[in-house]
């Protein structure tokens, strides 16, 4: 799975601590010219996937009991982010937060 296929959800779990669902996004892309820009639009497109997962109850057939409250997004990446994929996430954060939703970035180790 990738943040090139939009259509999936790529993983999914239910966090024990809290009892909030997480879909994880897995990002190999590469933040390097000339993908960057190809990176950022699969990124967006990906992340705007999750939300409709969420808001259109997908999500139920995966936790019949969801009940609407808080969803976590972790993108786990194998590239740092640039600047501008940072100014990216933070914008990303700012539209997820108004869905309920908690945008969170990891760096896998190398």
């Amino acid at each position: 799975m990738s943040v090139l296929e939009t259509d999936l959800i790529d993983y999914i779990y239910l966090d024990d601590e809290d009892d909030t669902p997480v879909l994880v996004v897995c990002d190999a892309l590469s933040w390097r010219p000339p993908d960057h820009q190809r990176h950022l639009d699969a990124l967006r497109d990906k992340l705007n996937a999750q939300i409709v997962f969420v808001e259109s109850g997908q999500i139920r057939g995966v936790w019949p009991d969801y009940a609407g409250g808080p969803v976590r997004v972790e993108v786990v990446a194998h590239c740092p982010l640039t600047r501008s994929a940072g100014e990216f996430y933070g914008l990303a954060r700012d539209v997820m937060e108004r869905a309920n939703m908690d945008l969170r970035f990891q760096l896998l180790d190398a």
